[in-house]
């Protein structure tokens, strides 16, 4: 995975409300980046896959203060996010 956007902390370590959607904001532009270069990849997160890259997208994240589950998620909702927006394109 190339280089990428850098994805923000979470405002605190413990749980907080908001904080899966905070996940979601922090990771949209390094999977918004990850959709340009590799469609496979957003195809198998919406399946609720994890490709190399998505594992690697996810463990940047715990580096960032993340869970690798609550990331893997939020990698996944963009993902189905992204699929919606190109196909409300044709809508």
């Amino acid at each position: 995975m190339e280089e990428s956007h850098a994805i923000s902390r979470p405002q605190r370590d413990s749980d907080y409300p908001g904080r899966q959607a905070d996940c979601i904001a922090a990771l949209r532009p390094a999977v918004s980046d990850l959709a340009a270069t590799s469609q496979d990849s957003i195809v198998a997160a919406i399946g609720g896959e994890m490709t190399g890259e998505l594992v690697a997208l996810a463990h940047k994240a715990e580096e960032a203060g993340w869970r690798f589950e609550e990331a893997s998620a939020a990698i996944e909702t963009v993902a189905r996010e992204y699929e919606g927006a190109k196909g409300a394109i044709f809508d």
